[in-house]
């Protein structure tokens, strides 16, 4: 067993930028989630092992670690689900992904990261509107945990995906040639005093 810890993959995927060797880290990656003890689930080691094959090409790879994360059930970041509808777009395989994103949305998720994630996933099949919606959805759970008043870690984990999702909605709705709106002037205030 092999205790591993987030540092250890997020060393492991510096160095993949660095190298470009996708594969040579989805391999590392599958064999650590065997063997991993502590410090980080085994689901969360799958689901990364799974982003390594994806940015390889080997999208039927990334699915499969994507299924066996979501089968762990351990704990992971976002939602594996949001993964694995992108790797069945890739596949081409539509219909499987839209019933995904449809039970993601049945759960209602309460982190804005998973928004952005499907945003994200619908943007790049060219669904601008779809796009626009989640990043929108997205944007008003981080409103609203701001305007709770809750748990200072939670807020600002959230305020770190509020940018980046209304710059994916911005974009999907210059894509569908709406007009401004409240929600392009708090990207507005948010990139002045960035």
């Amino acid at each position: 067993m092999t205790h591993v810890t987030e540092d250890d993959l997020d060393d492991l995927e510096f160095d993949t930028l660095r190298t470009g060797d996708h594969i040579s880290a989805a391999r590392r990656l599958s064999e650590l989630a065997e063997a991993v003890s502590g410090g980080v689930s085994r689901a969360n080691v799958l689901l990364r092992a799974g982003e390594q094959w994806q940015h390889a090409g080997d999208h039927e790879a990334a699915a499969a670690l994507y299924r066996a994360a979501l089968e762990d059930g351990g704990e992971t970041y976002g939602d594996p689900r949001a993964y694995l509808a992108d790797a069945l777009f890739k596949l081409g395989r539509d219909a499987d992904a839209r019933a995904l994103v449809a039970r993601i949305d049945a759960d209602a998720p309460r982190d804005p990261e998973v928004y952005r994630a499907v945003a994200e996933v619908l943007y790049e099949q060219g669904d601008a509107a779809g796009c626009h919606e989640w990043a929108t959805r997205g944007a008003d759970v981080v409103l609203a945990v701001r305007g709770s008043g809750g748990a200072a870690e939670d807020a600002a984990l959230a305020e770190d995906s509020l940018e980046a999702l209304l710059r994916l909605r911005y974009r999907a709705r210059v894509d569908l040639g709406r007009p401004e709106d409240d929600y392009d002037a708090m990207l507005d205030d948010l990139l002045k005093n960035a």
